[in-house]
């Protein structure tokens, strides 16, 4: 089985995206969709305020989760925003799958690591959103695993869709 696949290279194009894959549960990456890798607290908290409002505002979302990999915590409350919002550590992407699986169909994972975020979306049976950041400005880790992922990506996906 084969899972639908768009790449975005500016997180501005996520909403519009999301609309169209006409989802139920959008599934987002912290890093780097909502804050660049090792960025600060502060980074982060303006990214999450900044990404719910975005993707809280696009019709027929019901559950925005953020996922990560990492143990990276918002240092208050997410906001209300007429969604319901989860935020999941140390998610264990792709391998763990268990606290997706009562959310609405369909979804989407929005990431830039198909060995990661891809898999988790094609085990999932969701759409994979793939976040295609500048690769000068990604640290050595993420840009090995990102080049690995290039060349497993025609196996696991039917296209590739640029919006």
């Amino acid at each position: 089985m084969r899972t639908a696949y768009q790449q975005v290279t500016d997180v501005s194009e996520v909403p519009g995206c999301l609309l169209r894959l006409d989802v139920r549960t959008a599934v987002l990456d912290i890093e780097p969709l909502v804050a660049t890798w090792d960025s600060s607290q502060a980074v982060l908290d303006s990214g999450l305020q900044t990404v719910v409002a975005m993707i809280a505002a696009v019709p027929g979302v019901r559950v925005l989760c953020f996922a990560t990999n990492s143990d990276r915590l918002p240092s208050a409350r997410l906001p209300e925003a007429g969604v319901r919002i989860e935020y999941l550590t140390s998610a264990r992407k792709p391998l763990r799958t268990g606290p997706y699986l009562r959310w609405p169909r369909p979804g989407a994972v929005v990431g830039d690591q198909v060995a990661t975020d891809g898999l988790l979306a094609r085990r999932l049976g969701y759409a994979f959103v793939h976040y295609r950041p500048r690769r000068r400005d990604m640290p050595p880790g993420p840009l090995l695993l990102s080049a690995a992922g290039d060349l497993v990506r025609p196996f696991f996906f039917t296209s590739r869709e640029r919006n």
